[in-house]
């Protein structure tokens, strides 16, 4: 089963080599992805790729032989459905409802970030030798080292994914703006930023 796709409208004048798509597959993926996807349109170009616009906004295409995608017209058991795309492609009329399929939805501002946000600052508290330090958003130990060049010298510790003691977030900035405040992490708009670590901590 086939879904139709709407036109590929563009606000630029640029112009495609390929021809415009007026149905496709109901489920797309990319490898690296965590859920499947609906198209909105599609384009075919010459050199064989195919491109769809999904609903939520991403591009995926490429060539599905290489296996640079995945389509599907029958999702598989279990697998779980970008809530955005479905949510528009069905109040667009392109497909039916839910249907007992698993939807998720994770506001990008919500997300853990993939670096923790003490990387390369100076959020840390130096541990005895002066060569690594604690971070202080996230409480793992990394090496310290001299950074920022002539104009922005510093000594910082590395950048790191965030460990398991990350901070709470600023209600109106999330993980953006840390500093410290006697020797303690809040956001740089003066609201301070919970600690995870810590039971008596009872900030909203």
């Amino acid at each position: 089963m086939t879904v139709p796709l709407l036109p590929p409208i563009t606000y630029s004048l640029a112009v495609f080599d390929g021809d415009a798509l007026t149905e496709g597959p109901r489920f797309i993926r990319t490898r690296g992805m965590s859920r499947w996807h609906r198209p909105r349109n599609g384009v075919a170009y010459a050199n064989g790729r195919t491109v769809y616009g999904a609903w939520c906004g991403y591009g995926i295409g490429g060539s599905e032989r290489a296996g640079e995608y995945a389509s599907s017209d029958t999702l598989p058991p279990g697998e779980p459905v970008c809530a955005t795309c479905d949510g528009r492609a069905v109040g667009a009329g392109q497909d039916t409802g839910p249907d007992g399929r698993r939807l998720l939805y994770t506001p990008r501002t919500l997300r853990p970030p993939k670096s923790c946000p003490g990387s390369r600052k100076r959020l840390f508290e130096e541990l005895p030798g002066g060569r690594a330090g604690r971070c202080l958003v996230c409480s793992d130990v990394h090496p310290l080292r001299a950074m920022g060049g002539p104009y922005d010298s510093r000594y910082a510790i590395v950048q790191h994914p965030p460990g398991a003691g990350l901070i709470g977030t600023c209600p109106f900035h999330a993980w953006r703006y840390p500093t410290a405040v006697d020797g303690r992490v809040a956001c740089s708009c003066g609201r301070p930023m919970p600690d995870p670590n810590s039971a008596k901590d009872t900030t909203p």
